[in-house]
């Protein structure tokens, strides 16, 4: 169950994703989330603030759980890449909207605090995978050192624009399959761009299996 300020940030993130941060009003969000207007200014201060702790929640939130990878001695290193990879893709397909936003605010902010926290969360990202990669070096299991900034722009690039082109692609696919399936499609399609990156990545770290 969402804290009130998180129910808010769910609101704003939809909002901000349909309507972009300018076209979003405080009073379009507070009437979404069905709260007050004074409730987000005693949470949040402004809509600018609003936006950076929605960024720094989710930011978190990912780091978080892959971090929690990193440290799990259960898992060797290539079921840590796939648990990286699979929870990367979930929650990009979960979380399409922030997302959107990600890809916007990368381009066109000015806010200063956003655009460290992107650049913060990318650089944990790169040092996670590198420090994952150089225990499976050391043990054997990975045969080959990649490029750990580019792998993460391999990742990342990929699931993004696999992201944007759902659409499209569904439109060729249907021409191309006889027995497409409509209801399962976006399900399997995030699956086949998981195993696709996971494949691509095996490659690069040198995994033989």
């Amino acid at each position: 169950m969402p804290t009130k300020e998180e129910h808010i940030m769910m609101v704003a993130e939809k909002l901000f994703a349909a309507n972009g941060y300018n076209g979003t009003s405080v009073r379009d969000i507070a009437a979404k989330a069905k709260v007050n207007v004074s409730m987000i200014s005693y949470y949040f201060g402004s809509k600018e603030n609003l936006m950076e702790e929605l960024f720094k929640w989710r930011m978190e939130e990912g780091l978080n759980f892959a971090k929690n990878i990193l440290e799990n001695n259960e898992l060797n290193e290539i079921q840590k890449i796939d648990a990286f990879v699979d929870n990367f893709v979930n929650r990009v397909q979960r979380l399409r909207d922030f997302f959107l936003l990600v890809h916007t605010q990368q381009v066109i902010s000015q806010n200063k605090n956003i655009q460290n926290f992107l650049r913060t969360s990318k650089i944990n990202y790169i040092e996670i995978n590198q420090k994952i990669i150089e225990q499976g070096l050391e043990t054997g299991i990975f045969t080959k050192k990649p490029s750990y900034h580019l792998l993460q722009c391999t990742i990342s690039g990929t699931i993004f624009n696999a992201m944007h082109g759902m659409k499209m692609y569904k439109e060729y696919l249907k021409k191309q399959k006889s027995d497409f399936d409509e209801k399962h499609y976006e399900n399997q399609y995030f699956q086949e761009a998981s195993d696709h990156v996971k494949t691509i990545v095996r490659g690069l770290v040198g995994y033989q299996g």
